[in-house]
């Protein structure tokens, strides 16, 4: 497995994987309604996504030529996604982003991370360091999703 920046051409692989991730291991946690509020099958508008992707330091894993992962964080230190292939979740991957998405934040001199987390990342991130600084319930897309906002420190 190798852990390297964002290329445009990883775009598509990108969408299917977030797509699959949602509907394959969400549902122990979301309804069906809130499933296709998230991540409606095929409806990613891919100009917002390739802006934010290039826009953000983001890192994809790849193992056998496929993407099975892949996290951004923005400039002020925000991890907007991390999504893991649900064949590679449980294998340290994430773990790996997530160092690779520090090592940029301490690079850029911020002090802390922060990440609003789902109820799948929240463990997850708790595993990196990250504590939760409050629950929260936010509407998306005529869906109710409740997550944590969390942080960790950068000492």
């Amino acid at each position: 497995m190798i852990i390297r920046k964002f290329q445009e051409t990883d775009l598509e692989p990108i969408l299917q994987l977030f797509e699959d991730v949602v509907h394959s291991v969400a549902p122990k946690y979301y309804t069906p309604e809130q499933l296709k509020a998230w991540a409606p099958p095929g409806a990613q508008d891919k100009a917002v996504w390739l802006e934010s992707l290039q826009a953000n330091f983001t890192y994809v894993a790849e193992a056998e030529g496929q993407i099975i992962a892949f996290g951004d964080m923005t400039q002020t230190g925000y991890i907007d996604r991390l999504f893991v292939d649900k064949k590679y979740q449980g294998s340290g991957v994430a773990r790996k982003i997530f160092q690779k998405l520090e090592e940029e934040a301490r690079r850029l001199g911020l002090t802390e991370l922060t990440i609003d987390a789902s109820l799948i990342a929240m463990p997850v991130a708790k595993r990196q360091g990250f504590e939760v600084v409050k629950e929260d319930r936010k509407i998306y897309r005529g869906a109710e999703f409740h997550n944590f906002i969390m942080r960790k420190v950068l000492t």
